[in-house]
């Protein structure tokens, strides 16, 4: 069932026009601009595969440089051989970016740091359900990660669409979100696995 959820959000996303994405995309990032970021330390920002017309999440890095310039920004580095991903410090003007085998953008070198010391996950994702149970690619690398952040982080979700109206099914290692943000709404969620 998730396999095919997972091909059904990819075609969908895939056959929104430049237009139509970038509509969406704008409208994520008015919602964004409207929370209130100067109460957090530290957020981990994953960067998108343009490809799959992901939320592109570089809008957000842009509008944290110039509206919160004190806040710190993580970028995932993903750890093949160990299954993992790595938080890299994100500098607006040194930072190197280069696309790894699976066309994710990734930071070349950076001073890595721990999981425990983020406030803030966004948390990419290809559906979601009205419990902030979500769909990624399949991996586990976001759910081992959050895994790993203090207990009190906030998993947030973006998302293109509206959630499934199906409850996704889940196991014991899913993690989900605490909120999510589409185009036309923000999402709360409130669940056991906080």
């Amino acid at each position: 069932m998730k396999k095919e959820i997972r091909n059904k959000m990819r075609l969908k996303r895939l056959s929104l026009s430049k237009s139509e994405f970038w509509d969406l995309n704008d409208k994520i990032l008015e919602r964004i601009k409207s929370i209130d970021w100067s109460v957090y330390q530290c957020v981990h920002i994953f960067l998108p595969i343009k490809e799959n017309n992901e939320v592109d999440t570089f809008e957000i890095l842009s509008f944290f440089k110039y509206q919160y310039p004190n806040l710190k920004i993580v970028i995932p580095r993903t750890n093949f051989k160990e299954s993992k991903l790595e938080n890299v410090v994100f500098d607006h003007y040194q930072t190197i970016l280069r696309k790894n085998e699976y066309h994710i953008p990734e930071p070349v070198y950076g001073h890595l740091i721990q999981s425990d010391l983020i406030d803030v996950v966004f948390v990419p994702l290809l559906a979601f359900d009205e419990d902030g149970n979500r769909i990624g690619y399949g991996g586990g690398f976001y759910d081992r990660f959050l895994s790993t952040c203090k207990e009190d982080v906030l998993k947030i979700g973006l998302s293109l669409f509206p959630p499934l109206e199906e409850k996704l099914v889940t196991d014991e290692f899913d993690i989900p979100l605490n909120q999510c943000i589409t185009p036309e709404r923000h999402y709360f969620f409130s669940n056991k696995k906080l």
